[in-house]
């Protein structure tokens, strides 16, 4: 088995059909991935999944949760049964709209050095790179000074990168398995930064690769926007206290207390 892609159902039932309809069309029919590829869907919600439509690739592969746990616990009790040589983390609001997954593979194979492997994130909307879809370490400076002029989502060749995200991430299982996965901690948001620059504490490179493309609907499973907006600050409070200096950390933990009426809370 070459690819296991994991995908984490959750409130998107609408955007995974059209997700595993891509499948179907652009993977299933490609003599590349003929009978070397499984999709693992992993459902958060509390109700089970039900398929109208039985796709030969998907079989017998979905998994139940019964709770929203989070993106990063999902996606990794999705890779215990994996059975392939890498890793695809695809979110159910993506679409693939050509083949050119094979070329990602393909220069996966080639480099061994590589740990993981971003795919173009492209915006259904403005049809063009999702902005901050990979990059450098965020730290204070990148979020005072947020340009997007010259960033690696934008370039036309393969980018070395500190992480990409999760929404399409190829990760070689052996490295993902030898560094335990997601962190449990990242209910949502940063779980993918971590995971990246965990890979390259092992010296090994994150590559953004625009010759693979995703076309994105983008949070098509958030409902509320005060929790969506919650779980990033949280996310990002705990990313800095584990990979910013204690400063850092205690800056932005301050600034959180402060602005603590506007940052919207667990009930």
């Amino acid at each position: 088995m070459k690819l296991s892609i994991i995908i984490v159902n959750y409130h998107s039932k609408k955007f995974l059909l059209l997700c595993l309809a891509s499948i179907n069309r652009f993977l299933y029919q490609n003599a590349f991935f003929k009978n070397k590829f499984e999709v693992i869907l992993v459902n958060n919600e509390n109700k089970p999944l039900s398929l109208s439509i039985k796709y030969p690739f998907l079989n017998k592969k979905i998994i139940e949760t019964g709770q929203n746990c989070g993106f990063g616990v999902a996606a990794n009790i999705g890779s215990i049964i994996a059975k392939g040589k890498y890793l695809l983390f695809l979110n159910p609001d993506s679409i693939f709209v050509d083949t050119s997954l094979e070329k990602a593979i393909e220069y996966l194979n080639k480099n061994q050095k590589i740990g993981a492997i971003g795919l173009s994130i492209i915006d259904q909307k403005r049809k063009t790179p999702q902005n901050w879809s990979c990059g450098k370490k965020t730290t204070w400076a990148s979020i005072l000074f947020r340009n997007t002029i010259n960033k690696p989502w934008n370039k036309k060749h393969p980018q070395k990168v500190d992480w990409s995200s999760g929404a399409g991430l190829i990760v070689r299982k052996k490295i993902f398995r030898k560094i335990k996965g997601f962190d449990k901690d990242f209910f949502m948001y940063f779980e993918d930064q971590d995971l990246c620059l965990r890979i390259k504490k092992l010296n090994l490179k994150i590559i953004h690769y625009p010759e693979a493309k995703i076309l994105h609907f983008n949070g098509k499973s958030w409902q509320d926007n005060k929790q969506k907006k919650r779980e990033y600050y949280t996310s990002q409070l705990k990313f800095f206290q584990k990979h910013n200096s204690r400063i850092g950390y205690l800056i932005l933990k301050t600034i959180y207390s402060i602005l603590k009426k506007y940052i919207p809370t667990k009930k």
